[in-house]
């Protein structure tokens, strides 16, 4: 299953977090929580993986940094988290840092504002294992190193 954000916005996106676990932009939930954040360079000696470097810099989602940063022993074994801010901001949405987003998860429904996105990872995986057999996500609030709350099996993102 993949996840549509929608609503009042310029662009309904598709979210398919089956796919995260390539991309360079994924933490672990422990990096996340100990507010640690690993930006080291890629350096390479040979001109091929230059010219790779060069190529993948420019793709969305990167997946350079993740083959060099995790084995894969780990890519089967960690719980990984994936900040949504850019996503939500992809949608532009037509009331901008006004918006607000309703996250529908197990528990009903919860309202929460544009302006703090930054706060908000989903988290896709588990121990190395998809989170939910229909590939939905728990969303969590972290601010500060700190899980201030978390949202469990979210089906649907919505701007009003």
């Amino acid at each position: 299953m993949i996840i549509q954000i929608q609503g009042s916005v310029q662009y309904q996106i598709t979210l398919d977090p089956s796919t995260w676990i390539f991309d360079d932009r994924k933490v672990t939930l422990e990096e996340a929580l100990n507010n640690t954040n690993n930006n080291e360079e890629i350096l390479f000696s040979d001109d091929k993986e230059w010219n790779r470097q060069i190529i993948e810099g420019t793709t969305k989602p990167p997946t350079l940094k993740s083959e060099k940063k995790f084995k894969k022993k780990e890519l089967l074994e960690k719980t990984f988290i994936m900040n949504l801010s850019p996503f939500l901001e992809y949608t532009e949405p037509e009331r901008g840092e006004d918006a607000m987003i309703t996250f529908t998860h197990d528990n009903g429904t919860t309202i929460l504002p544009f302006s703090e996105r930054k706060y908000y990872f989903a988290q896709f995986s588990k121990d190395g294992k998809r989170l939910y057999d229909d590939n939905m996500i728990d969303l969590h609030i972290i601010k500060n190193g700190n899980l201030k709350e978390t949202l469990e099996h979210v089906t649907e993102i919505r701007f009003s």
